[in-house]
């Protein structure tokens, strides 16, 4: 995968962009047959870069600010924080879960290429450090990403963890955590009751990843619970009405661990 990647950095990198509402979409070609699409936001005052993912089946509004979700819905208070980001689509070729990625695609070799070459996309542009975000099924394609061990990201925020699939197993906990070099934090809701993802999931997480120089829990409890099932958005699953104290604290310990 890397020597791939090199050939296209080498290359340079194939992508046409548009100008969309508080910043810039930018179609990469990430693989044979496949590209992704990702908005791209960069304050003046950003110090560092995430890229982020949206949960069920990573299908975010990239021109609606206002769309479902947590990433897609907060995106505009990371760069508020300092921090420019990526917020993710499901690659061209994946359309079959929730009309995007399912959980074993985002575990894949291939969905490591799309991230890789969204992080080297990123790090040419910015200059800056860059993170790997993901809520809820979006935290598959951030742990396993920052599980294989890959040194070009500065480190992993997972927010309510998918710890206790519904199909079976324990999450992302069977990913290998151990092997990922760079800080992490494990987010979640103390009153979050979606049942795939337990707040007691980021202490186990924290606990897994004993090769990350600074693996971090931390909870948070408030908000309010309007939503229709309590994985959907507009519950504690989704922070909502918290979203500020979330991204806050998550800057807050991007800024702690920047190298």
């Amino acid at each position: 995968m890397r020597a791939v990647l090199k050939i296209i950095l080498a290359a340079g990198l194939v992508f046409s962009s548009a100008i969309a509402a508080n910043g810039e979409i930018v179609s990469l070609k990430t693989r044979t047959g496949a590209s992704v699409d990702f908005l791209f936001v960069e304050p003046k005052s950003a110090f560092a870069a995430v890229v982020l993912f949206e949960g069920g089946g990573g299908t975010p509004d990239l021109r609606s600010p206002g769309g479902r979700g947590f990433m897609n819905s907060s995106r505009g208070l990371f760069a508020e924080n300092g921090l420019a980001f990526s917020l993710v689509d499901a690659p061209s070729d994946q359309t079959v879960f929730h009309g995007g990625m399912h959980p074993r695609f985002r575990i894949s070799e291939a969905h490591a290429e799309d991230i890789a070459a969204v992080v080297a996309w990123m790090k040419k542009k910015t200059k800056l450090p860059v993170w790997v975000a993901g809520i809820s099924l979006g935290t598959y394609s951030a742990a396993s990403y920052a599980a294989r061990g890959n040194r070009d990201i500065a480190g992993v925020v997972l927010l309510s963890s998918s710890t206790r699939p519904p199909v079976g197993g324990r999450g992302i906990l069977d990913l290998k955590l151990d092997r990922i070099r760079a800080p992490l934090l494990a987010i979640a809701h103390r009153d979050d009751a979606c049942p795939g993802t337990p707040p007691a999931g980021a202490i186990e997480i924290s606990r897994a990843a004993a090769s990350s120089p600074n693996a971090r829990a931390k909870f948070f409890t408030g908000g309010e619970d309007t939503g229709r099932r309590p994985c959907t958005p507009e519950t504690p699953h989704t922070f909502f009405r918290i979203e500020e104290k979330v991204i806050s604290a998550i800057a807050k310990f991007i800024r702690a661990n920047k190298k």
